[in-house]
């Protein structure tokens, strides 16, 4: 029977995806939503986007609230779920598609990579006694160099710095969900915060933007943004971490940006200098920095997962 037992063990780890296929699917998940959301605004506007693919991600996500009773969650704690909803999905999903009106795909990438460093600057704001090592400075000063390199290049005018507001967006919404959801599944979270940004999303297109039918290519984009990038995004996410754990799982940080530089040069022909190369490697290594001294006092499995789910767009 020990036997038996071992051996079922055994079968069950094999039958998981390996640690670094889920890596590889949550990097690319959340490394080409900047090209999707380049190839619908040919033909809708950007509050259209955010409100079709955070729907789809609804509609992906939104039977796991239906287990165990995981629906009570909207209704004992709707408050703080608005707060992260506006700032954690409406805000920056909508700054994002606005930004990238201007903005390549791979930039917007890129830039979104600033979120580890903006969370880092709250937490010492927030946290009198959480200092920085150098190792921590210096990743602030070359990550802040890195943006200003970029934004230096073409990128002067106020599209750039929308994908900048995203990205502290998706910081402040990350420290929200640390403090407000410690205790909460993170999968129910995304699912019940997705849900109630939806209807917000709805609400703002229809008075800002004109409704228009999409042609099959927008619909297979938003498709993609939200049953792939978003929905099917966090769930690996998640088992990433199980898997793997936090420190592991953080790295996909540094490998989505690349994947969104390279999908903006590989598909729509975006062209990829020098200096921007030279800048994004600022941005990345700056992160890296940032995000280097919480890897020893890594949290749990569950509550880890709320770091880096911000890396898609």
């Amino acid at each position: 029977m020990v036997l038996n037992t071992r051996s079922l063990a055994r079968s069950d780890r094999r039958s998981k995806p390996p640690g670094w296929l889920l890596f590889v699917v949550v990097s690319v998940l959340w490394g080409i939503p900047y090209l999707f959301n380049d190839i619908a605004l040919r033909e809708i506007g950007p509050l259209w986007i955010a409100a079709g693919r955070t729907i789809i991600a609804g509609l992906v996500l939104g039977p796991v609230l239906l287990r165990g009773g995981r629906w009570r969650l909207l209704i004992t704690r709707w408050r703080a779920l608005l707060l992260v909803a506006i700032v954690e999905v409406v805000l920056p999903v909508s700054l994002i598609t606005f930004g990238q009106e201007d903005v390549p795909s791979g930039t917007a990438g890129v830039l979104i990579a600033l979120e580890p460093i903006f969370v880092a600057v709250i937490t010492l704001i927030l946290v009198r006694d959480h200092g920085l090592p150098l190792t921590g400075w210096l990743g602030l000063v070359i990550g802040i160099t890195g943006v200003g390199v970029l934004l230096g290049i073409e990128l002067t005018g106020p599209s750039a710095l929308l994908i900048v507001g995203a990205a502290l967006s998706y910081a402040v919404g990350a420290v929200l969900i640390s403090r407000l959801f410690a205790d909460a599944d993170s999968l129910t979270t995304t699912a019940a915060m997705i849900l109630i940004a939806a209807p917000i999303l709805v609400a703002l297109a229809l008075v800002a933007e004109p409704v228009t039918v999409p042609t099959p290519t927008t619909w297979v984009a938003l498709l993609v943004l939200g049953s792939a990038c978003s929905a099917a995004g966090f769930t690996t996410f998640f088992a990433l971490i199980r898997r793997s754990g936090p420190t592991i799982a953080s790295l996909t940080t540094y490998a989505s940006p690349i994947i969104a530089l390279l999908a903006g040069f590989l598909v729509l022909g975006e062209s990829i200098t020098l200096l921007q190369a030279l800048s994004s490697a600022l941005i990345l290594l700056g992160a890296a920095l940032v995000l280097r001294k919480k890897r020893p006092t890594a949290a749990p499995a569950r509550d880890g997962s709320r770091r880096a789910h911000r890396s898609e767009g």
